[in-house]
């Protein structure tokens, strides 16, 4: 996972309590002084200092031009030091060069092995990037983060025909926080793929709050590598080990706190109070609408969070002063007599993942628990609330805000207006400002966040509504989010200035219509033809209807009918041999199948457009099955010596990975052509990876080609961040790449594992895409809670006038 920050972010976690630990400020005196300190990897330059500011910065060379044969430029440095404890490392890096968009990693030898993690750099700013140690990688057996003795900085090329550049470092550090996220190991990332989203978003609630937190693997867990702090938390962990829970067990025990989310396990229950009970699902869609809480004795609790669970594992207050203090109620209001939280003197208990909903009263419930376990986090979350407040949309600061107003907004009366009740909202600010400095942190809190709230009012009543726009929902549920009533989404879809809605109606093995291709889902046996309800209630009210296919995915179709699949040799295989339960491009009858049921929703129903998602491998390391092999040689004519290491790493690899994306873009090619030969004027999109040529390297995914040879009328790259400069960055090259040949329609992460946004960052994203003139924006995803804060909010701001999507003026291919 790739961290950087939100500048409003950064500037919250300067607050952070914990310990902070410099390893290295590069604050030398002299050029001299840095070689002493640090060692160059062979093929960079020599090191240098260079000014920034008021501090000595180090320069590192990375001569990519003047030698070819370097992959990286890298600098070491002898440590010799236990870093059992920190759960995070940081350190700020500026390149040269305003196209910079490097890999950057870190390194810790600690006996024959290291520890290893990246993230990547952009643009030419000074950016803090996050290493979490989480995160890290061990290469050939390191002996313990208490015996590290060298760390590696590396800056690798990211092209045969990259120019000589050069990096700025400062501030290299080891952060130990009050607070830390325990996940399964790394190597499991993609099997415990619930686990890390909800480690995500539980850590994006925490930092936009100002609590920074870390993450320990659950086989690094000890007390030391907890070291002095005071909260653990288990974001979902169902098969977690009998041994860490023994040192969560040691942890309570000497004042440690826990708080665990969807499961208990039965050797926690003793110490934390609180007892497993048993799984429940409702028998209908909103039954579990809300959390309503009350406990005098944890302050900020908020009366009410809205989420939409699916399904829960109920608790029991068993001892050590637990007692359930939030319930779950439906979508009736009414109380359903199920626990949602239960908090301890050891700990606490949700008995659901935490999503992505609701973000303002989610932020303030895991805030108000954090702090209820560790009283001194007040301070930091009224700091970090107050630094909340001057981020507005994609404004970093009040000021930015109120020139944007101001210099935007028309006619003059409303201007004078808005500029008038803005500088009212700062007396609030002040306030919260004073009372912290009085160490009243908890009652700066509430000053902060209404002034934050007026401030969003006015921001969002002064966003402007062009008349030419394509404004879209991305919708995973083949039902919508009011199942069996498709006309009260689209009415209050429409209402909001939306057009477009993109549902997911049909998977690699599943369709929620009467399909004749596909096996039919239970949704549509006990519910009906969902293509037929919602392109019905959307056409009715104006929109246009995309019907989205996941492609090559097999995860929800019928066992029988994967087991058929894998059997007749038809799925993918990984480069070390694991099945996996994706069907492969390369082979003719899946080819097939995914034309098929392609054209045969668009020979059924008078949609307007065909959407394409999982348009690729899943990785880089599919597919490497017998079949593959067989095809590659038969297409290419090359004999493969050994498989599948020469496609997949050796003198192969680039022949091969041609021929992944020439599967990838035949499919594309012969969808686009016979949809427009049956329903002319109908619309070709995708949802794509928002890198390139990244994505075309791992997934096979070549869509700036799909746009050039005018296969797509629109494209939806998944832009998801909580980063608006991230954000801008990830469109502007994507611009570059497509040269105007198609319009894009960024996505934006309302919703996402990637980011959650509130509803004024998700129209300060809005403005990013109209800023640069893309021509419209999909967002990232349609549900009762998107449904209840983003599109109200749309309807008085940037959906007041009714638009239409520029590729509707295209002309027919």
């Amino acid at each position: 996972m790739i961290y950087q920050l939100p500048y409003f972010l950064s500037l919250a976690l300067s607050f952070t309590t914990g310990t902070e630990t410099l390893l290295d400020d590069f604050n030398y005196t002299t050029s001299s002084a840095a070689r002493q300190a640090w060692t160059e990897l062979k093929g960079t330059l020599p090191l240098a200092m260079q000014k920034s500011g008021s501090q000595n910065v180090l320069l590192l060379s990375a001569p990519f031009q003047s030698n070819r044969d370097i992959p990286r430029a890298g600098i070491d440095k002898q440590l010799n030091q236990s870093l059992t404890a920190p759960g995070l490392f940081t350190i700020d890096v500026k390149p040269a060069s305003p196209d910079s968009n490097h890999q950057v990693s870190i390194y810790f030898k600690s006996g024959p092995g290291w520890y290893s993690t990246s993230a990547r750099i952009k643009g030419a700013d000074w950016q803090t990037l996050r290493f979490p140690k989480g995160d890290f990688r061990g290469e050939d057996k390191p002996r313990g983060w208490d015996k590290i003795e060298t760390v590696r900085l590396v800056v690798w090329r990211e092209s045969d025909s990259e120019p000589d550049t050069h990096f700025q470092f400062r501030n290299l550090k080891a952060i130990t926080g009050d607070v830390t996220i325990v996940v399964p190991d790394l190597s499991q990332k993609q099997k415990e793929k619930d686990t890390f989203a909800a480690a995500d978003r539980i850590e994006t609630f925490l930092e936009t709050s100002g609590i920074g937190c870390d993450r320990i693997s659950e086989s690094e867990l000890s007390l030391n590598t907890l070291g002095s702090r005071s909260i653990a938390i288990l974001p979902f962990n169902p098969r977690i080990s009998s041994q860490a829970c023994g040192v969560l067990n040691q942890f309570m025990e000497r004042g440690g706190k826990v708080y665990l989310n969807f499961n208990i396990p039965t050797a926690l229950e003793k110490n934390l109070g609180i007892k497993k009970g048993s799984y429940f699902k409702p028998g209908s869609p909103g039954g579990l609408a809300s959390i309503h809480l009350q406990d005098a004795g944890i302050l900020g609790l908020p009366a009410e969070v809205k989420q939409a669970s699916w399904n829960l594992v109920t608790a029991t207050p068993t001892g050590h002063n637990a007692r359930i203090v939030g319930e779950w109620y439906d979508d009736t209001g009414k109380p359903t007599g199920k626990p949602a939280l239960i908090v301890s003197d050891r700990g606490a208990y949700f008995s659901h993942l935490i999503l992505g909903d609701d973000p303002v009263q989610k932020q303030a419930l895991l805030t108000a628990l954090m702090a209820h376990f560790q009283p001194r986090l007040w301070d930091t979350i009224a700091a970090g609330t107050i630094q909340q407040a001057e981020q507005v949309g994609p404004f970093h600061s009040f000021d930015e805000l109120r020139r944007s107003i101001v210099s935007t907004v028309t006619p003059q009366q409303s201007k004078v207006l808005a500029a008038r009740d803005l500088d009212r909202t700062s007396a609030l600010l002040v306030r919260s400002k004073q009372l912290l400095q009085k160490k009243e942190a908890f009652q700066a809190i509430a000053f902060a966040r209404r002034c934050r709230e007026e401030r969003v009012k006015i921001y969002l009543l002064t966003r402007a509504s062009p008349p030419r726009e394509a404004r879209a929902f991305w919708d995973h549920s083949p039902t919508g989010p009011y199942p069996g009533d498709w006309d009260r989404t689209c009415k209050e879809l429409a209402d909001a200035g939306f057009n477009m809605l993109i549902v997911n109606m049909l998977w690699g093995g599943l369709a929620h219509y009467p399909s004749d291709v596909l096996p039919r889902s239970e949704t549509f046996k006990t519910q009906g033809d969902q293509i037929e309800q919602c392109l019905k209630a959307a056409h009715k009210h104006g929109l246009e209807l995309h019907i989205w296919k996941v492609n090559h995915n097999l995860s929800t179709a019928p066992p029988s009918f994967v087991r058929q699949l894998r059997d007749a040799g038809r799925t993918q295989v990984s480069v070390t041999g694991e099945a996996s339960d994706w069907l492969n491009p390369a082979h003719p009858e899946n080819f097939q199948l995914e034309v098929d049921s392609m054209l045969e929703v668009v020979k059924k129903y008078p949609v307007d457009g065909i959407h394409f998602d999982y348009i690729r491998y899943p990785n880089d390391r599919h597919d490497y099955s017998d079949y593959s092999r067989q095809k590659f040689e038969a297409d290419t004519g090359i004999k493969v010596s050994n498989w599948p290491s020469d496609c997949y790493k050796g003198k192969l690899k680039s022949q091969y990975r041609d021929w992944r994306a020439d599967q990838i873009t035949r499919l594309v090619e012969t969808v686009s052509r016979e949809a427009r030969k049956i329903r002319p004027g109908v619309k070709l999109s995708a949802a794509v990876f928002r890198e390139y040529p990244d994505c075309r390297e791992w997934v096979a995914q070549d869509w700036p080609l799909w746009a050039r040879r005018g296969y797509l009328d629109f494209i939806c790259p998944m832009d998801y961040t909580a980063s608006d400069e991230q954000f801008r960055l990830w469109i502007e090259d994507q611009q570059k790449h497509l040269a105007g040949s198609i319009p894009v329609y960024p996505g934006i992460g309302a919703l996402s594992s990637e980011a959650t946004l509130s509803s004024d960052r998700v129209l300060g994203q809005v403005d990013v895409t109209r800023q640069l003139n893309t021509g419209g924006f999909t967002v990232f995803s349609l549900n009762p809670q998107t449904l209840s804060s983003v599109v109200p909010d749309f309807k008085r701001s940037a959906g007041k006038v009714k638009a239409t999507p520029p590729h509707r003026a295209q002309k027919k291919r």
